[in-house]
């Protein structure tokens, strides 16, 4: 479950923002390599507006609505039919849960590097950290030319205002612009408390541990979105939250709290 609650704090990093009136949508390709040597390729697509973000994976299957004004997160199950609604900022004792005992940080620094995707420029930077007890590195090209790049700093911004005073304010300084790259590995962090000898045997292994997510931008638009977009679909029916979580309390796995990256 700890790595289930790291990839999708992962995941809530790529969070993109809309103008009050028109969305954002952007399409991107998947390219997850998993500890076994299997890659597997899927699309993406990502709708936002105004403080409203959903996120759309496996053809439909899977669906993350972010409700800033309610306060809520909705993971929408499509073979099931079914949903689960969180509070967003999590609560009490499911934050720690969800974060695997250890404060998430995330650092991003500029490299100097600059990049051209799909006719807009943007700036290479490299970041890591921790999420959910594992260590985490990322690498992406940040653009604040392409459509929506404002939007994305704003509902960022709305991200980080709602999240003060939580552990989640910690988790480190998003790049200005929308991430039309970005390359994540994540990894167990070693195991403390051991002996050198002990310690090494982990480290060793840690390469083939890893899981790799490379996301690239296809397309990227503002439209109008119809007013149901970011609804549950009529006739899904509601779950409780897992055990984990504190049966009916607790919140979904953390998105960093974005914060302007120095030059």
């Amino acid at each position: 479950m700890k790595k289930f609650a790291s990839a999708w704090s992962v995941v809530a990093i790529v969070a993109l923002a809309a103008i009050a009136d028109a969305g954002v949508v952007i399409d991107e390709q998947q390219v997850i390599e998993q500890p076994n040597g299997n890659k597997v390729t899927r699309a993406s697509t990502v709708m936002i507006e105004g403080d409203k973000q959903k996120r759309i994976v496996d053809n439909g299957n899977r669906t993350i609505i972010t409700d800033l004004g309610k306060g809520t997160m909705t993971m929408v199950d499509g073979t099931r039919k079914s949903y689960v609604e969180f509070p967003f900022p999590p609560k009490g004792g499911s934050m720690a849960a969800m974060q695997g005992g250890v404060t998430p940080t995330i650092n991003f620094k500029k490299t100097g590097g600059h990049d051209k995707i799909i006719g807009y420029s943007c700036d290479v930077y490299s970041g890591s950290g921790t999420v959910g007890g594992n260590a985490v590195s990322m690498s992406g090209c940040f653009s604040d030319s392409a459509p929506g790049a404002n939007d994305y700093s704003n509902f960022q911004r709305k991200m980080a205002d709602k999240v003060k005073g939580t552990s989640m304010a910690n988790m480190g300084q998003i790049p200005q612009g929308v991430p039309l790259t970005l390359t994540t590995t994540m990894s167990n962090l070693p195991t403390t408390g051991m002996s050198s000898d002990q310690a090494n045997k982990p480290n060793q292994m840690l390469t083939h541990r890893q899981f790799v997510t490379s996301s690239t931008v296809s397309s990227i638009a503002t439209k109008s979105l119809p007013a149901d977009s970011f609804e549950v679909p009529s006739g899904y029916q509601k779950q409780q939250l897992p055990a984990m979580f504190g049966g009916m309390g607790g919140g979904p796995p953390m998105p960093p709290a974005p914060r302007k990256v120095p030059e």
